[in-house]
């Protein structure tokens, strides 16, 4: 092989290290969140990346945004619980197949259409009582304790539910009801309606939420005494908040530095802060780009 072959080979596997992508990943996330995995609950965090039969959790007025391998986005309402399964990715052969399982609260699912001819995908949207093949880009849904609600907001999907005949929809801004008991029906659904349904799902700005690629950090303690700073950090990533501790040599001493990293911007950080003062009265938190 000639130098300028073996140059040309490793600038290709390069790049295809630089376009693969894990079969799930946080993007953004509107605390506390958290994950099960092996039978262990930690905090979600940006970048963190997800694999087959993660049980996902958001807490009261909390939203997941997660991108999965073939770059669809899922978003996971509040008090929501979500279940990643059958996970799996072929890159070379531009596969990517994953079913999520819905156990509780909204999520919303959306696949870019320029995305739709680039990888041939198998995913599919389970609720407790029914079944949905995606082949479309947009659909949004939720369990009502006393109904489910599938809206088609774009392209198309097949519903599967036990004992029924498998439901094709294919009118955008539809929207199928499926009671506990009784027959299933499928109406247009109302904007005013769609819209509230669809904020559920959103990370609304000024709630002190964490994004991919933000820069800005909240420190919420400095602690001489290293389990000071060990008992502030078990308690919050028990609620679900992605703390790290940041040993830091002072004029003094070591100091440890309690902080989240991954605001988007000062203001988001102090929106955190407030929140987390309220619920801890002796914290001083400090935004910062250090």
């Amino acid at each position: 092989m000639s130098l300028r072959t073996g140059l040309l080979v490793l600038l290709v596997l390069a790049a295809d290290l630089v376009r693969a992508a894990p079969d799930a990943a946080v993007e953004g996330i509107q605390l506390p969140a958290w994950v099960v995995r092996d039978g262990q609950r930690e905090p979600l965090d940006i970048d963190s990346q997800l694999k087959n039969n993660d049980e996902l959790s958001t807490g009261r007025n909390s939203r997941l945004l997660l991108r999965l391998g073939d770059g669809s986005v899922v978003k996971l309402g509040e008090s929501g619980k979500l279940k990643l399964s059958d996970l799996v990715q072929k890159r070379q052969e531009g596969f990517f197949a994953a079913t999520l399982k819905v156990l509780e609260g909204a999520l919303r699912f959306t696949t870019a259409a320029a995305l739709k001819s680039r990888v041939t995908r198998d995913i599919s949207v389970q609720f407790p009582s029914f079944s949905a093949g995606i082949h479309g880009t947009d659909i949004w849904g939720k369990n009502l304790g006393d109904k489910e609600v599938l809206v088609l907001i774009d392209g198309k999907i097949i519903v599967t539910r036990k004992g029924d005949r498998p439901v094709q929809m294919q009118d955008r801004l539809t929207y199928l009801q499926v009671p506990k008991t009784g027959t299933a029906t499928v109406e247009a659904v109302p904007m005013d309606q769609l819209k509230a349904w669809a904020a559920e799902t959103e990370i609304a700005d000024g709630t002190g939420a964490l994004r991919k690629g933000g820069r800005w950090k909240l420190y919420l303690g400095n602690y001489r005494q290293q389990l000071e700073a060990l008992a502030l950090y078990d308690g919050l990533r028990r609620e679900g908040y992605p703390v790290r501790i940041q040993p830091q040599q002072g004029e003094d001493g070591q100091i440890y530095r309690v902080r989240l990293a991954g605001f988007s911007s000062e203001q988001e950080a102090n929106a955190l802060g407030a929140n987390l003062k309220q619920m801890i009265p002796s914290l001083e938190p400090i935004a910062s780009l250090q």
